[in-house]
């Protein structure tokens, strides 16, 4: 039996801290003259910022009507000096704050730099975004499943089309003898590239074409090999994505493919097709709209998803 569940509506807010005048005429020249002393005593200082995203979800089966918070996260960030800088961010949507990411990032040369601490494992591009940068309310399976922070160190940079990271972590048995080592790499190929974010919003102008993937080496006990395939190409309002993985551990290789087109200059639909290649061949569709009230950093999403699976329990239609 098919689990019916509606979710209505999702807002996302991403904000930063800033400095504003009260207005007052008669202490205009005073504020200025404070305003200037503090963005000089505070330059490279820490930064405050995050993100709320928020949703109402109805269920049908189980007569549940609800809001949810789907995201609320604080991260505080800042430059030491020129060549060192560091952030630190905490998710708080359990009423608990939660460690995500922990780094000092530094120059080691012209465009190579260094991080050391808790960051993304390097991998494909549906698993390290934030998500406010993301084109539906959710990563893609593939982005779920590589979804992973851990602590280590990582080299990598930039070469006019290039961009590479190679990082060495923990891995799942921590800090054992035996360490998991990530290699990354993405090329535009065509045009200034897909950018950074998935969908055609804020996309350049012309044709733009973004080729890249990953090899993960599970040496850690434990861990397993895994490699990954991504493709994010731009064509004025249209976008095209499609991505593949190799996962060893699970002895999956799902796949998905996305489109999306920006209509009315502030609305953006999309549809996506996924495939988990799981042993109960799980199949979802997703069909979505955005409207961008201040980009990613304000935007509306409607989202409706059905999953097909040989096992009914797995079943679902959302929207």
């Amino acid at each position: 039996m098919k689990k019916f569940v509606y979710s209505a509506v999702a807002l996302a807010m991403a904000t930063g801290a800033g400095y504003a005048n009260n207005g007052w005429a008669s202490l205009d020249q005073e504020i200025s003259g404070l305003s200037s002393s503090l963005t000089a005593q505070n330059a490279g200082g820490p930064k405050v910022g995050g993100w709320v995203i928020t949703s109402v979800t109805s269920n049908s089966d189980a007569n549940e009507l609800g809001f949810d918070l789907n995201e609320v996260r604080l991260h505080v960030t800042g430059d030491v000096s020129n060549d060192y800088s560091y952030k630190v961010s905490f998710e708080l949507d359990s009423g608990a704050a939660v460690l995500k990411d922990a780094y000092i990032k530094w120059k080691l040369m012209d465009n190579i730099s260094g991080t050391m601490g808790q960051f993304y494992t390097p991998t494909l591009r549906s698993a390290t975004n934030d998500e406010t940068k993301l084109l539906f309310l959710g990563r893609t399976l593939i982005g779920n499943a590589l979804n992973i922070r851990d602590q280590g160190i990582m080299v990598g940079g930039a070469f006019e089309m290039l961009n590479w990271g190679v990082a060495v972590q923990d891995g799942v048995d921590d800090n054992t003898d035996e360490l998991a080592i990530t290699l990354n790499a993405c090329a535009d190929v065509m045009g200034k590239g897909a950018g950074s974010v998935e969908g055609a919003y804020g996309a350049a102008e012309g044709n733009n074409l973004t080729v890249g993937g990953f090899y993960h080496m599970g040496e850690d006990a434990g861990g397993s090999d895994a490699f990954g395939l991504e493709a994010y190409f731009t064509m004025g309002a249209l976008a095209v994505a499609a991505e593949y993985a190799d996962l060893d551990l699970a002895d999956q290789s799902p796949y998905d493919v996305t489109v999306s087109y920006m209509f009315m200059e502030m609305y953006e639909g999309a549809v996506r097709y996924e495939d988990a290649d799981d042993v109960d061949s799980s199949t979802k569709i997703s069909v979505g709209v955005n409207r961008y009230s201040a980009g990613h950093n304000l935007k509306w999403t409607a989202q409706y998803s059905t999953i097909d699976s040989d096992n009914a329990a797995n079943e679902a239609d959302e929207l």
